[in-house]
């Protein structure tokens, strides 16, 4: 994404309402995108979670010391309260997406199932979460994941193929135990 010029940021840096509402009309598409998919097109708590990120931004903006580029740390500012949000409302996907992703269409019994996908997902941190989610479910780029998590590609392609892995190995310890019960 191409950044805003230089002397506008510095502008709304100094407290510029124009500059910043320029600012604002230059990045919150973006950020608008990816709090939508983080949320599963929550469009409520996306656009509380968009007008969060600017709160934020206004009141830090004086912060920034231009060690990253602005929109890496408007996006980080947006990721961490999408973040906050799940853990809060523990609302990144429904529970019918991941059973989807996880255990597919061949479901004989809801109850059981969201029993199990609850069981699987709660060995998982809120980031491992986001990243399956984001990237199994929500269909987003490594390129589009990598710039709200700030972490490179190869490094998210890795830790997803870890997370997968973990992933199946628990999910076949856990219908193995069904099947002994069933």
């Amino acid at each position: 994404m191409k950044e805003l010029d230089s002397i506008t940021l510095h502008r709304a840096i100094k407290g510029d309402r124009k500059a910043f509402k320029a600012l604002y009309d230059h990045y919150s598409p973006f950020v608008w995108r990816v709090v939508f998919k983080m949320v599963s097109g929550d469009q409520i708590l996306a656009q509380e979670l968009l007008q969060e990120t600017f709160v934020k931004l206004h009141s830090a903006l004086g912060n920034f010391r231009g060690e990253s580029g602005i929109s890496t740390w408007i996006y980080r500012i947006a990721y961490n309260l999408a973040i906050t949000a799940f853990n809060q409302r523990k609302r990144f996907t429904t529970l019918d997406e991941i059973e989807n992703v996880l255990v597919g269409n061949n479901r004989t019994d809801s109850y059981d199932n969201s029993e199990f996908i609850k069981k699987v997902l709660a060995q998982l941190s809120a980031d491992d979460r986001f990243l399956l989610v984001a990237r199994e479910v929500d269909g987003m780029s490594y390129d589009e994941i990598s710039e709200v998590t700030g972490q490179n590609e190869g490094a998210l392609r890795t830790r997803l193929h870890r997370i997968k892995e973990q992933l199946r190995c628990h999910t076949e310890k856990l219908l193995a135990g069904r099947s002994m019960h069933a």
